[in-house]
This record gives structure tokens, sequence and C-alpha cells, in this order.
């Protein structure tokens, strides 16, 4: 140990301990939340990181102890009020039941309770060991849609470049040689991710110059989603060549962790042309150092307040979670009106949706006209048990879909926002090419996004004192007559039968809180 390292022991015992207190009862106290982080980097290989940024990070505060032997660490009080607004986004994502919001809350909340506790003079310097914390929230599920868009549009270019004829349709698209798809596995989000966290470590530890740091971040957010189109070009095109006899054996063969290893090696070693020589930070001398009794209050105060705000804002977010609401009746699809007659005949396919029993799914018809009801309601949501959920959707087999954009719809004197796409989907191998109509319905308003949807959930837990929810979707086959006549028989639909669908969801529920 060097002199300043045991000069600064005595100094540091008591910083170090209230720091100790502080993370070990925010682990304990938000434990369900760190215990969906685990589960989710076990779980699910894009996530496998999470499990070294912690380490990472301490191994940094280590090695940045000796630059910390001139500070003199003392509390910030002030941060315990960013920390206040850290702890209600988490009440309001645990109870809209936005895990990835709620994981980022835990984790700032854990950041702004230890710069309390040492002070910002000493945590600006431990800035990045802290901030690269954030790395362990799992995340990027909403990259996947336009990373996919992407892979298909940037191999389907690239085809054409080489003279192969191709056709495409959203995410499928067909060659003499056969027909491909792109897929969610096929995105590259999993690459993504892992470099973006390899690229800003990197980045960190060989540069000291900001606008070097930000290219190499850039670079290592752009070199694997261009790697990831390439990939998926050379994997289509040995099957266009060797007609579709070694498309399987090379997708597994490139599609793994060699290729991604590979890439990474070529960009640090590109990096590796401007690395720079590390350079101590200018070291501040911190304020005048209160006295030994008043430093000893205020760190026990500030200790004493994060977790005391903490247990609280637990403690309430449970009691409004577990808020029982009561059901008059099951939810039963409105009989029919305006022409529209309820076919006895069951719905053509069932919708994929998470397990609640108050669910429609039931056929209209007028005239030759048909249209499919499906409306999946959670009178108490909660997580795995809500409208606003990937889990729900119009149907597992899915084979095509292509997505419209959104469109309002007149009902009457009210308008209600609708997404728009067109799905084939696979029945019992019959296809179903289908205009479908979709929407949420929470706490009795009506909405398409799926970000207001979720805020408005978490707001309608106090106010009107609701938190029911529903995913509701209409469809009509798509026929020789096109998309306009499919959707004049939807907005017919619609304006005769939703103002009914909002009545058998409102009779389920019981009276308001």
């Amino acid at each position: 140990m060097t002199d300043a390292e045991a000069n600064t022991t005595p100094r540091w015992r008591k910083k170090l301990i209230a720091s100790a207190l502080v993370f070990s009862g925010l682990l304990v106290l938000f434990r369900s939340t760190v215990a969906g982080m685990v589960y989710t980097w076990y779980n699910f290989e894009t996530y496998t990181h999470g499990f070294l940024i912690l380490p990472i990070s301490l191994w940094l505060l280590w090695h940045k102890r000796a630059y910390l032997a001139g500070l003199s660490p003392q509390p910030s009080p002030a941060f315990l009020i960013p920390l206040l607004g850290c702890l209600f986004v988490w009440a309001l994502a645990r109870l809209s039941g936005v895990l990835v919001v709620e994981q980022f809350a835990f984790v700032a909340a854990v950041i702004t309770a230890l710069t309390a506790v040492i002070g910002w003079q000493v945590a600006k310097f431990l800035a990045f060991p802290l901030l690269f914390l954030f790395f362990a929230v799992p995340m990027g599920e909403d990259l996947v849609p336009p990373m996919m868009e992407f892979t298909a549009t940037f191999t389907v270019e690239a085809l054409k470049l080489s003279g192969v004829p191709v056709y495409r349709d959203g995410l499928w698209f067909s060659l003499p040689s056969g027909n491909w798809s792109v897929v969610e596995a096929c995105s590259g989000v999993r690459y993504l991710i892992a470099s973006v966290t390899l690229g800003v470590m990197y980045a960190y530890v060989t540069y000291h110059t900001l606008w070097k740091r930000l290219l190499f971040i850039a670079m290592s957010a752009v070199v694997p989603i261009l790697a990831n189109g390439m990939r998926a070009y050379i994997i289509v095109m040995i099957g266009h060549l060797s007609n579709m006899e070694y498309a399987t054996g090379v997708d597994h063969l490139i599609y793994g962790w060699v290729f991604f290893g590979i890439v990474m090696f070529i960009l640090f070693w590109i990096g590796s042309f401007w690395q720079e020589e590390p350079v101590p930070p200018e070291i501040v001398p911190p304020p005048r150092a209160m006295s030994r009794e008043a430093g000893r209050l205020r760190v026990m105060l500030v200790v004493a307040i994060a977790l005391g705000a903490a247990l609280a804002t637990v403690w309430m977010t449970g009691r409004a979670q577990s808020t029982e609401v009561g059901t008059r009746t099951e939810l039963a699809a409105p009989a029919g009106g305006d022409d529209w007659v309820r076919s006895p005949e069951p719905a053509a396919w069932q919708a994929a949706h998470l397990p609640t029993p108050h669910t429609i799914e039931a056929g209209y018809s007028r005239g030759d006209a048909v249209v499919q009801l499906y409306v999946v309601l959670f009178p108490r949501q909660r997580q795995g048990s809500e409208a606003i959920n990937r889990q729900n959707k119009i149907a597992d087999d899915v084979q095509r879909l292509n997505d419209l954009g959104p469109a309002m719809v007149s009902l009457g004197d009210d308008e209600v926002a609708v997404n728009r796409s067109r799905v084939v989907i696979s029945n019992d191998g019959v296809l179903h090419e289908h205009l479908v109509w979709q929407w949420y319905r929470v706490a009795g308003r009506s909405l398409t996004n799926r970000y207001e949807g979720k805020a408005w959930e978490a707001l309608a837990r106090f106010w009107p004192g609701r938190a029911d929810g529903a995913w509701v979707a209409i469809t009509t086959p798509l026929g020789s007559e096109g998309i306009e006549a499919a959707e004049r028989r939807l907005a017919g639909f619609a304006r005769s039968m939703v103002p009914r669908v909002d009545d058998a969801v409102d009779a389920v529920l019981g009276p308001e809180e």
C-alpha cells in the first residue's frame, strides 16, 4: 500500500461503509427489480453480458484508487432530490409494468444515492464506472423492428447490385431459387448491444480525447449493423448459388458469435491506430472539510433519508399494486347491431395473448362483408397480465406482416386511433390475408402508442383510480377488391360495433373507486 493510499483509508472508511450500506439496502428493497434483471441475463443470450457489468465497474473503481487519494469525500445532500425523482419514475414504471424503465430508474437511484453519500466532487471522477452500470439494464427490444427492416433492405439492395432478381414484400423476399424472410433472430440486435458495450469500455480505457472516444463508440454501433446486413446477404447468396442446398449449414456457421468476434477484432484493430497514453485526471481540491462530528452526522442523515425514501416508495407502490379490482361478469361479445349479425361459427383463428378469462373471439357479417373481432381484457393489470405487451398479437403463426401506419376512425361524435397492417396468417395450413386494425383501451381511454398507453396506465392507478386495460383488434379478409374496400368495411363495423364493445368491457368492471 502506498503512503497516499494509507492516508486515504481513514478518510474513506466511513464513506465506504455508508456506500456499502446504501448499495446493499437498495438491492434488498428493490430485490424484485434486481431479480428481473438477473433472470433476463440468465435466460436470454442477448443480455448475458449483464453479469459482467458490476465486476467491470468495481474493477474500474479499484483502478482509480490512486487518483482518489487526494480527495476528501463529503456528502452531497442535494442529490437526494434527483434520488426522489428516480424513485418516483421507478414507481410509475412498476405500476405500469414497463420493465426497462423500472430497471433504468433503479440503476439511476443507486448512482444518485451513492453520489449523495460520497459527494459530487468524488463522483465526477468516478462518472464512467458509475454510469457504466446502466449497461446492466436489458434493453434494445424496441430496436428489433427497425433492425429487421434495415437488414431486409440491405440484403435486397445488395442482391440487386449482384444482378440477382428479387421481389420484396415487407420482411419477405423471393428469389428464383427460393423464398427468404428476416426474422427477429436475424435482426442483429444482440451483436449491436454487445458491440456498443465493449466499444464504450474500449474507448474509455484507450483514449482520453473526447472526439476519439465518440468516434469509436459511433463505429461500434455502425459496424455491427453493417456486418449483420452483410452476413444476411452472404447467407442468401450462398443459398441462391447452391440452389438452397447449403443455406442452413452456412447460416449456423456464420450466424454465431464467431462471426461477431471477427468483426470486433477488426474494429479494435482499426481503433488501435489512434491509441493514446492515459492522462491522469486533474485533481480539484475539495472544499473546506467540516468537523468530524458534523461530517458523521451528515453521512448518517443522507443514508437514513435515502433508504427511508426507498422503503416508502416500495411500500406505497406495493399497496397500489395490491388494490383489488372486482368484476361484475365475464366479458361477452356484443350480439350485433346496424345489420351486423354475429356468426355462430367460431373465429377463423385464435389470437395470441397473455392469460386472462376475459376475451372475445367472434365473427360478424353484413351481407357479404365479414369481420372478426378480438378483445383481450385485463381488469387488473400487472407484469405478465397487461394489455400493452408484445405477447398480445393477432396470431402466433403470422407469415407476413406489413405495417400500414396509424389512422383516425370516426365513431360518430368520437374518433378512435387505430394501427393498420396487412397480415398473412397460417391456420391449419391455410393462409389467410387480412387487413387488421388494432388499438389499446386503458382505463376507458383508446390509444395506439405503447409508450403513451403505459404512461396513462401508471397515472390511472392514482387518478381516476382504474387499472384496467384491453387490447382490441378487428380484421377483414383482403379480397380482389383491394385495401380500400377492406378499409370501408372495417370503418363501417367500427362505427356500429366499437361503442358496443366499450359497453361490454365496462360491464365487466366493478364500480370505480
